[in-house]
């Protein structure tokens, strides 16, 4: 177990993880009818496409806790949040619905290491008996991301356009 101080910090940056994982994840629910017009996809591609991100993370996420066993959290963590930063970023710049899924595929490979890698993180670096209060915190992250994705993301793509928001979430992300 980590000092009470140590504990904290980590928890605070697990939380940070999981509320850019969850704006990453929502942005494309607030784009989809400025990217449908722009790519002209029909209304059976656009619920594909919203589908896609679920395929790579249901398929990962038991991989991505033997991995963070296997090899270690804080390296299973990081290449996690590479790749879905990546994919949000290269977002902004696909041109067709094949790279969109493909993409949202990948994002969705990439975030499914967040919770069984903020577990593995909690349950190393939290006593017993603050892991309920670790846990509320770390939930925040996961219920407030979508909200201030979905009202930044919609308030930037008014002002800019969907591409430039995918660029920027996936950049800030990646920079993280």
């Amino acid at each position: 177990m980590l000092d009470s101080r140590a504990a904290k910090r980590l928890v605070l940056l697990v939380t940070c993880a999981v509320f850019i994982n969850y704006i990453d994840r929502g942005n494309l629910a607030t784009a989809a009818p400025l990217m449908q017009d722009e790519l002209h996809m029909s209304a059976s591609q656009l619920g594909f496409l919203l589908s896609a991100f679920y395929y790579g993370y249901v398929a990962c996420m038991p991989a991505a806790g033997w991995l963070s066993e296997r090899y270690g959290v804080h390296r299973v963590f990081a290449t996690g949040l590479a790749i879905w930063s990546i994919a949000t970023l290269a977002t902004g710049f696909a041109q067709g619905f094949i790279a969109l899924v493909v993409l949202r595929v990948l994002l969705g490979v990439g975030e499914s290491v967040a919770f069984p890698c903020a577990s593995k993180v909690l349950a190393g670096a939290v006593e017993v008996q603050h892991l309920g209060k670790a846990n509320g915190v770390l939930a925040f992250g996961y219920l407030v991301g979508p909200a201030v994705g979905t009202l930044l993301g919609g308030i930037l793509m008014g002002m800019v356009g969907w591409r430039p928001v995918f660029i920027l979430f996936g950049a800030l992300s990646l920079l993280w």
